[in-house]
């Protein structure tokens, strides 16, 4: 295989799936981990047939999209569900299971045609659905790479998704035992703020979280609030 392909991946998670370790040391794929050294010369220079965008924090320059097959991920049931904080929006709207997409790059957040799709459960902590969504990526790259797949255009009603923010993660309006377990998985992953209850100077947050006869066991940590 001669063709060379550029990831662009900015979560450490990501890349440290040891299915994803061995595939990106082959010597056709370009890792791309840096905001800087997304430019549209180096790519120039080497000129990927694709660029893959599995999980990237950072906008990118329409110069890159229109000379190149860019390809980003969503996890929804696109086009309902753009935006941000995807996974924790469909949780607290009761989805089980979500398709992750593979889809053409436009000047339209998450609103282009889309390539693949392929189903992940949403059951578990955020660490481990993580870890499905980056196993189904790694099939859909493979196949992206393999086969000629024309994207197909979004249908249906837009719906868009604001982001969860770090005072959203409190535990406060919930509504029973199954919420609250729901706001600990959701939020259970590496860099992200953990769900909580402050009482008095003091925060309670959680992590590992198991639902068993309508009681929730988990960790906890207590730190003094901030605030």
């Amino acid at each position: 295989m001669n063709k060379k392909i550029v990831i662009a991946c900015s979560k450490k998670w990501f890349l440290n799936e040891p299915k994803i370790k061995k595939f990106i040391k082959r010597k056709n794929i370009i890792l791309i981990t840096e905001r800087k050294k997304l430019k549209y010369k180096f790519l120039k220079k080497i000129n990927p047939t694709e660029i893959f965008f599995p999980h990237w924090s950072y906008k990118v320059n329409n110069i890159i999209y229109n000379n190149f097959k860019c390809i980003c991920f969503h996890t929804a049931p696109l086009p309902f569900g753009r935006g941000g904080s995807p996974i924790q929006n469909l949780i607290i709207r009761n989805f089980k299971k979500t398709p992750v997409c593979a889809i053409k790059m436009t000047n339209v957040l998450d609103g282009g045609p889309i390539y693949l799709k392929e189903n992940v459960s949403l059951s578990g902590n955020l660490e481990k659905i993580f870890q499905r969504i980056s196993l189904k990526i790694l099939d859909m790259i493979k196949i992206l790479i393999s086969k000629n797949i024309n994207p197909k255009k979004q249908t249906g009603l837009i719906y868009k998704f604001k982001r969860i923010k770090e005072k959203n993660s409190q535990i406060k309006n919930e509504k029973n035992i199954f919420e609250i377990y729901d706001k600990i998985r959701m939020l259970d992953a590496e860099n992200y703020p953990k769900a909580f209850i402050k009482i008095n100077k003091f925060n309670f947050s959680f992590t590992n979280a198991i639902l068993k006869n309508n009681s929730i066991m988990c960790n906890v940590k207590i730190n003094t609030s901030k605030k």
